[in-house]
């Protein structure tokens, strides 16, 4: 089942609720074990489950992690089989100090920052360089963002970097994506990210940088395989 909003199909939450709580008593898992996972209160979980709070993108993502599973998996009709397995700590057990680093492919870092609503946006050629926040949407492999006609990202063009990532410090695992490309500016008024994605700062955002992405990579952080 699916939903239609904005011009894109995604999958229906109807199952979500009754798809964590299977998925968390199929590993073992309590609420304060998800809420450790993910960093996010336990009551959060509870009422996921529950099916009383909708968890944004960021947050199923970090869910999905927590579970062991994917976003896809958790967004599957009730009946379906969990598919998808990456091994963290086991239950009931302190995360252990050491971590593996695993490289992404570009697959799935794009799907990662697809997910992200918050990027940071790095001019390092500007004759003041800078490292700004923004919000921002992906549009095939670019990216896409808003800002003040008066601001020092108005004015960025040429090579940037732009890096996106989700740190769950309680858990002691997270990911990043860093992304070289060219920026410039994107005239379409259909390009600009919606309300949900917009910034979040009150004011004027009427000129959209497009960054051209030209080479994406990623790594993310997990306990070793086979940690006992």
């Amino acid at each position: 089942m699916t939903e239609e909003t904005a011009g894109t199909v995604r999958p229906s939450t109807d199952a979500l609720p009754r798809r964590v709580a299977a998925r968390r008593r199929e590993l073992g898992l309590s609420v304060p074990d998800i809420a450790r996972r993910t960093g996010l209160p336990g009551g959060w979980v509870h009422s996921v489950e529950t099916g009383s709070t909708a968890p944004s993108a960021p947050a199923l993502s970090r869910l999905a992690d927590a579970l062991e599973t994917t976003v896809d998996d958790l967004l599957a009709p009730s009946s379906a089989a969990f598919t998808h397995r990456v091994a963290l700590e086991p239950p009931g057990r302190e995360p252990a100090p050491e971590r593996e680093v695993v490289v992404m492919t570009e697959e799935e870092c794009l799907a990662r920052v697809a997910l992200q609503l918050v990027g940071r946006v790095a001019a390092l050629d500007a004759p003041d360089p800078f490292v700004l926040p923004v919000n921002y949407v992906l549009l095939g492999r670019d990216v896409v963002f808003c800002t003040a006609a008066d601001s020092s990202l108005a004015r960025v063009a040429g090579p940037v970097l732009f890096e996106v990532d989700d740190i769950v410090d309680a858990a002691r695992i997270g990911w990043s994506v860093l992304i070289r490309g060219t920026a410039e500016p994107d005239d379409d008024p259909a390009d600009a990210p919606g309300a949900d994605a917009g910034p979040w700062p009150a004011g004027r955002r009427d000129v959209c940088i497009r960054i051209r992405v030209e080479r994406m990579t990623g790594r993310r952080v997990r306990p070793p395989a086979g940690e006992a």
